[in-house]
């Protein structure tokens, strides 16, 4: 085993983590488990989740996925793994956009706002708002 793959594997578990806990400290069961997308009966449209994690990136639980399935290939390192992040990201990439079109067709201009202010899944940092 790589000293060096597990070493970044271990920070990368870290950022996760920290991501994970911030962002589900914002998130009812519900929500997480995403009934309001599915729900024909839900009352009202909801509220857009912009605080939090969701300040910086607008799919906080893609991107810790994302961290996450690249430290298990790190840890693993094996040519599976690598084959496997080339079949997942691109299925991923399709769930957010259909996510996106969703959150769009329930927010409006309001999450067309949301989208010009906050990157979808890769955080800018250095940059002031």
């Amino acid at each position: 085993m790589s000293r060096i793959l597990i070493a970044i594997a271990v920070i990368l578990y870290a950022i996760m983590g920290w991501l994970e806990i911030k962002t589900w400290s914002q998130l009812s069961i519900s929500i997480a488990a995403g009934i309001p997308e599915v729900s024909r009966h839900t009352q009202g449209k909801g509220r857009l989740l912009k605080d939090g994690s969701y300040r910086l990136v607008r799919h906080p639980r893609y991107l810790s996925a994302g961290i996450g399935v690249i430290g298990n290939t790190l840890i693993i390192n094996h040519v599976g793994m690598y084959v496997m992040i080339l079949i997942v990201y691109p299925a991923g990439f399709v769930m957010l956009m259909l996510e996106e079109r969703e959150l769009i067709d329930r927010f409006g201009e309001e999450y067309r706002q949301f989208q010009r202010e906050v990157p979808k899944i890769i955080p800018r940092f250095g940059k002031a708002k």
